[in-house]
């Protein structure tokens, strides 16, 4: 997920640095999209329930649904020009890894019906009407920043901690300094 988690950063900054964005790329950016962070954590999500003897694991694949529907409204710009508004897939699929690796190392220890709660949570969080701070888009000051690097130090101290397991904790701490800053700043 790393190797992607780059690649997606990358494709559409060398795009525009090439001057070869188009509407197939991005069509094309969103099947990726939908495949890595959408699918996989699916199946992870998947994975957890079944392990755990959940009677209908396949309700996991809610995941994937909410990624694509979030996806399709980004293509069709319903997601928000600056920052994010809804959790980014890619964010979402962070969470999914962390809640599957602090539940294998015994982190947490949540029943299928908990754990399954928190997968349709975060899967509304997809293409729920918050706004989600980007750091694509930087605001200039340390004031107006203030909240993005108690956020940064906040998960550099949770990942030094839990190491991949943290990233259950980190994901719903971006959602909670976003909230923060866009009260506050």
């Amino acid at each position: 997920m790393t190797a992607s988690l780059i690649c997606d950063a990358l494709d559409g900054w060398a795009s525009r640095k090439l001057g070869v964005e188009g509407e197939m790329g991005l069509q094309l950016d969103s099947l990726a999209d939908a495949i890595t962070f959408g699918l996989l954590p699916s199946l992870m999500a998947y994975q957890i329930l079944l392990d755990l003897s959940f009677a209908v694991p396949s309700l996991a694949f809610i995941v994937v649904i909410a990624s694509v529907y979030r996806l399709a409204r980004f293509n069709v710009g319903e997601a928000g020009k600056k920052g994010f508004i809804g959790l980014p897939t890619p964010a979402h699929a962070l969470f999914i890894l962390g809640l599957a690796h602090a539940q294998l190392d015994g982190l947490i220890q949540l029943s299928a019906y908990a754990l399954l709660a928190l997968i349709a949570l975060s899967s509304y969080s997809l293409n729920a009407s918050w706004p989600v701070m980007s750091f694509k888009d930087m605001p200039s000051g340390f004031a107006a920043q203030k909240y993005r690097w108690l956020f940064l130090v906040s998960s550099l101290i949770l990942l030094v901690t839990f190491e991949l397991a943290a990233l259950t904790f980190i994901i719903p701490l971006l959602l909670l300094f976003s909230a923060i800053e866009k009260r506050f700043a």
